[in-house]
């Protein structure tokens, strides 16, 4: 009887041996799998091109943007066209920028004027909407050349400096990644996009009763075209989704397709692989 029990614990000991052996194997044989599956990962994602890094943020005169804005908080969706202008076109009141974009809601009912100026190796904008003329200005708005593992921080007034309990600022802190995936939105599919996170505290100046907002924005830019998707969600550890802008569609100015064309067809043509004699296509290549 007891050599019975003795051999039962032995064998449940073997038995628990070989299992706990089994996990430990299936443990590393998974570690290693995923640790194979991210190097790769890593040995296929194109590096960082240096050359693009002033390219995230186009603004030619013509260039014109339509995104589509969902506000989950408000239920309702819109869609905002946004134009470069040439600065010579826009009010006097508004002088003073080295880049104008001008942005409407469909309909045309609502119209803002947004002025871009590069200072200290950032661009800063200034804000003009509507009718009542309320201008706020954004400083460190964007690095003047955007590439990864950068970080700073910034602040703002979005309804301008008013006076008194009003007022309210705004308080943010960016930092850049390379996007590894293809950033996919109505208007297409795009590679090697710069993500911008930023977790930005909303504070109403002298009142410490109301307490601040907290909101994460996801930015991604894409070269040569600009500002393709933003997600904004709150929440400290659990972030829920509040609004979504996606770029619907994306319209070079006919000044830079005109050079680029020109370009294109001032270069030596040869003749294309397996072509009959005589016939030939042109060799360029348009990065997006």
């Amino acid at each position: 009887m007891f050599d019975d029990l003795r051999f039962s614990r032995y064998s449940a000991k073997a038995t628990q041996g070989r299992y706990m052996t089994t996990i430990r194997r299936a443990s590393f044989v998974i570690v290693l799998a995923l640790a194979t599956i991210r190097l790769a990962s890593c040995q296929n994602k194109a590096p960082f091109d240096p050359g693009l890094a002033g390219a995230f943020f186009p603004l030619n005169p013509g260039s014109t943007w339509t995104y589509r804005v969902v506000d989950k908080n408000l239920g309702t969706t819109s869609i905002i066209t946004d134009r470069a202008m040439d600065k010579q076109l826009i009010s006097s009141a508004t002088t003073g920028g080295e880049t104008v974009s001008e942005g409407s809601l469909s309909g045309g009912a609502s119209r803002s004027t947004i002025l871009y100026v590069t200072e200290g190796g950032y661009i800063n904008r200034v804000s003009v909407d509507g009718p009542t003329w309320i201008r706020f200005e954004e400083k460190r708005f964007l690095p003047q050349l955007l590439k990864p593992h950068l970080t700073w921080s910034n602040s703002f007034f979005p309804f301008g400096d008013l006076p008194g309990a009003l007022a309210f600022h705004v308080v943010q802190h960016h930092r850049t990644f390379l996007e590894s995936d293809d950033v996919v939105v109505p208007a297409g599919r795009f590679p090697g996009c710069i993500r911008i996170e930023t977790e930005a505290e909303y504070q109403r100046n002298g009142s410490h009763s109301v307490p601040s907002l907290r909101l994460r924005y996801i930015d991604w830019y894409a070269p040569n075209v600009g500002l393709v998707r933003t997600v904004v969600s709150k929440g400290r550890f659990f972030h829920s989704e509040v609004a979504r802008v996606e770029l619907l569609s994306f319209a070079k100015s006919p000044v830079e397709v005109a050079a680029r064309s020109s370009q294109a067809a001032s270069m030596p043509r040869v003749p294309t692989q397996g072509a009959p004699l005589g016939k030939s296509r042109s060799v360029s290549q348009e990065s997006r």
